[in-house]
């Protein structure tokens, strides 16, 4: 399947002469450019789509910033530079090149310094600078400069240079095989916050495990993308208000609305008994996904503070099972917003869901589950003198906290009403 894999490059070039040619034979095989003709820009593009490069080009003599008009002498030492902050704040590396035609002024001299800079990858990556085919002035007059002068020179060698080194680049193999995940997922998506970061290492780590053994995430990486999913919800009305609160997600209380059960603290439910916008199998997924990473971590909307979840053979079949669960989960979402678009029209699904306070002085009849006892929607302490089909009085109700239990509330008082 390698040769159906389609790679990302960051390309900044300014000449326009140059970029269109070599667009269209690098998709021929395989590679897709990310153009930008200044640093600023192509800055800005790796930030938000860094697990999607698989390689970085520049040109020797660049623009800085959008709207410079000529070409800084300085622009690859400043980008070369802020583009290994870069790796240092992703904890990870691109490979990186330089194609060029050598003209720039001290390009001999700035070749070496920043040369130092990569020379640890060499063996992996390969040469650094290749030679735009045209002008052709950088093998004439430049080639005693540097070194290795069998080294690969053209563009083509370049390209084909990238497929080689990139080949091996798991996060294409989650991108190629989950496209329809991540196609819900990103800044310009439905799905925003980090959870497309999340799921492409996520899904990394499945195919290529050995490799991500003792990776720590910043934070639970399955909770945190469903409550990016929660907070798609609350944008486009299909999730109310309520299920955020002080920045804070409450995840459980959003997937019971979501799932058409009855929240136990939101004002509202999911339309009308028996509708939902999960179905069954998705509704206990979710709620498998929910039981087996409950840990206490929530992304506000600026920020997040939570617990580290670090990969170890403990824990990393159950969190490459969940991711593949999270996947369903998302694309049943995504398919219900596709269908479901009018932010208004959603808010009018919403029904009113009774809270505690609303069963305080409840008076209804007693009925009998198994062994517990209940009043509509209310758990309440058996006494030996009720019996099934007492009216009871409901007081001092609060949220029933029983795990797996199907009552939202519990009674802790009840009095007998005799019906005279």
């Amino acid at each position: 399947m390698s040769h159906n894999k389609r790679y990302r490059v960051l390309w900044i070039e300014d000449d326009p002469g140059v970029v269109p040619s070599l667009q269209v034979v690098a998709s021929s095989i395989g590679i897709d450019f990310a153009q930008y003709d200044d640093w600023v820009s192509a800055s800005k593009y790796m930030d938000q789509y860094f697990d999607e490069i698989d390689a970085i080009i520049f040109d020797a003599h660049c623009k800085i910033k959008t709207g410079d008009t000529v070409a800084n002498d300085d622009f690859l030492h400043i980008a070369v530079v802020e583009m290994l902050l870069k790796f240092a704040k992703f904890h990870s590396v691109r490979p990186w090149y330089i194609l060029s035609a050598g003209t720039m002024h001290r390009f001999d001299k700035v070749i070496p310094i920043i040369g130092s800079y990569r020379r640890e990858y060499e063996e992996e990556w390969g040469e650094m600078v290749y030679t735009k085919t045209n002008p052709a002035a950088f093998a004439d007059e430049f080639t005693d400069e540097i070194e290795n002068l069998d080294r690969p020179v053209n563009e083509t060698d370049l390209l084909n240079q990238i497929k080689k080194v990139c080949a091996e680049h798991v996060h294409n193999m989650a991108l190629a095989r989950h496209r329809d995940t991540l196609q819900y997922l990103g800044s310009h998506s439905l799905i925003k916050g980090n959870a497309r970061k999340f799921m492409l290492q996520l899904l990394s780590a499945l195919y290529e495990p050995q490799k991500y053994i003792g990776f720590t995430f910043s934070g639970n990486p399955i909770r945190r993308v469903f409550e990016c999913l929660v907070r798609a919800g609350v944008e486009n009305g299909i999730l109310p208000d309520n299920v955020i609160e002080r920045g804070k997600v409450h995840c459980n209380e959003a997937s019971r609305f979501l799932c058409g059960m009855k929240p136990k603290s939101l004002p509202y439910r999911y339309s009308d008994e028996g509708d939902s916008v999960f179905d069954d199998a998705e509704a206990q997924i979710l709620y498998t996904i929910l039981k087996s990473t409950n840990i206490a971590s929530h992304e506000s909307e600026d920020d997040y503070e939570e617990c580290d979840v670090t990969l170890n053979e403990d824990n990393r079949d159950e969190y490459s099972g969940c991711t593949l669960l999270m996947c369903r989960i998302i694309k049943a979402f995504g398919k219900y917003a596709n269908a479901h678009k009018e932010k208004d029209a959603n808010k009018r699904l919403w029904k009113p869901n009774p809270l505690p306070k609303s069963y305080e002085n409840h008076r209804r009849i007693l009925r009998k589950n198994g062994v517990e006892w209940y009043v509509d929607d209310c758990l309440v302490k058996f006494n030996r003198s009720f019996h099934e089909g007492d009216t009871l009085q409901l007081n001092n109700v609060v949220l029933n906290t029983k795990a797996g239990s199907p009552f939202l509330f519990f009674a802790h008082e009840t009095v007998k009403i005799t019906i005279s």
